[in-house]
């Protein structure tokens, strides 16, 4: 029997939906958001975003090497890691309804008309909560107009935004360290939808920096979060990072576990870190691993399971 009860707050849909559903179940999950990651299969748009990306930042990125990466990602992909609607309906078609919580993904760089046309499919959908990745995308937050359109449409009619801010191993680290955290304050003191930064597949060496910098976004926003893929060990079992809790606060983290990209043995070492947590009392436990996801499914009207709901 599972020791902890959670809902995973990060999560792709990169294998058959059942499979997820039964293995995320038996380490103790009660629900499950589901991320689809909205780019081009053919990879002639995201090339031209990641130029404009460059020009935007003013700085030099190894293009061969990142679309290589990019490339090796997404062929390994079923067709509803990239589609909202072939997502939502194999959530529906499989019987996982009950534990799934899909989101919309939409892709910023594709421009203003398309960004336009997606929000009227996730309206169709009744999908409530949208995922977008700056470094996967490749768009600038404080230069994208398609972005400040989405994040306008989501503060104003509820709509969660989840932000992956992670960073692809290849790519020139100031874009993490400096850029991405600095462009994001600044397209949210514009616009404030509720928004949950998300960093998996930061570089373990990066991970440190990474948190502080968005820690900093935190501070200064209280309608953001951050979800925990990749650093539930560093944060909740690491005297070092003891500060960072202290200072965000239990309320605004979020459990993730970034399954099926992280290994399973992964997933429950990180249940482990939290449950041992050096700072981490029972209440502030369960704020992290149910409490909080269900508080920002609430106030933003998804439809969820009659146990989650209780």
């Amino acid at each position: 029997m599972p020791t902890n009860y959670f809902i995973d707050f990060h999560v792709h849909p990169a294998a058959e939906l059942w499979r997820l559903r039964n293995r995320l179940h038996s380490a103790g999950a009660i629900a499950s958001v589901l991320y689809p990651i909205d780019v081009d299969p053919t990879l002639s748009l995201t090339l031209s975003g990641l130029f404009r990306l460059a020009r935007d930042l003013g700085m030099y990125v190894d293009v061969k090497s990142v679309m290589r990466e990019i490339y090796e990602l997404i062929s390994k992909w079923p067709e509803y890691m990239i589609d909202n609607m072939k997502l939502w309906y194999e959530v529906f078609k499989e019987g996982v309804s009950d534990f799934f919580i899909p989101f919309s993904s939409i892709n910023p760089s594709f421009g203003s008309k398309y960004v336009k046309q997606k929000i009227r499919e996730m309206e169709h959908l009744g999908l409530r909560g949208v995922f977008v990745s700056p470094t996967l995308q490749f768009f600038n937050p404080a230069k994208s107009p398609a972005f400040k359109q989405l994040l306008e449409y989501s503060e104003k009619n509820n709509v969660l935004v989840v932000m992956h801010l992670g960073m692809p191993k290849d790519v020139d680290e100031r874009i993490i360290t400096h850029v991405m955290p600095s462009n994001l304050v600044e397209a949210l003191e514009e616009f404030r939808p509720y928004i949950v930064i998300t960093g998996l597949g930061t570089p373990i060496e990066r991970i440190n920096l990474w948190v502080r910098e968005v820690v900093r976004v935190l501070r200064r926003f209280d309608n953001t979060y951050l979800s925990t893929p990749n650093i539930n060990c560093y944060l909740f079992n690491n005297e070092s990072a003891r500060s960072i809790i202290n200072s965000v606060g239990p309320d605004r983290l979020i459990f993730g576990s970034g399954y099926p990209y992280r290994r399973y043995r992964d997933l429950l070492s990180d249940l482990k870190c939290i449950e041992g947590g050096l700072s981490m009392g029972v209440i502030d436990r369960e704020k992290v691993l149910i409490d909080n996801a269900v508080d920002l499914f609430k106030y933003h009207g998804f439809r969820i399971s009659e146990t989650l709901s209780t």
